[in-house]
């Protein structure tokens, strides 16, 4: 079942992230600049799902780059979402 507390862009920032994790592995840590494009969203989006995301502790983010990465609670969400089909 779907997490109702996640928003669409969020969804489909959690399934970005997952695209780096399993491409790169658990350390990867994509800059913010540029995730709008790969994740299909706005820069304002983008923004807003990494603020939320950030604060529902699902990732990380490193201002000096700035950059993100999944949680182990965010893979896991990540990974629900793969499987309801919606990646």
């Amino acid at each position: 079942m779907s997490d109702p507390s996640l928003s669409g862009s969020e969804r489909k920032l959690l399934r970005c992230l997952l695209g780096f994790y399993r491409e790169i592995g658990p350390g990867a840590a994509p800059a913010v600049k540029g995730l709008d494009e790969e994740a299909g969203l706005e820069r304002w989006e983008t923004s807003e799902a990494v603020s939320a995301l950030r604060a529902k502790g699902l990732i990380e983010y490193w201002e000096l780059q700035p950059a993100v990465r999944l949680t182990p609670e965010g893979l896991r969400a990540a990974l629900r979402l793969e499987e309801e089909g919606g990646a």
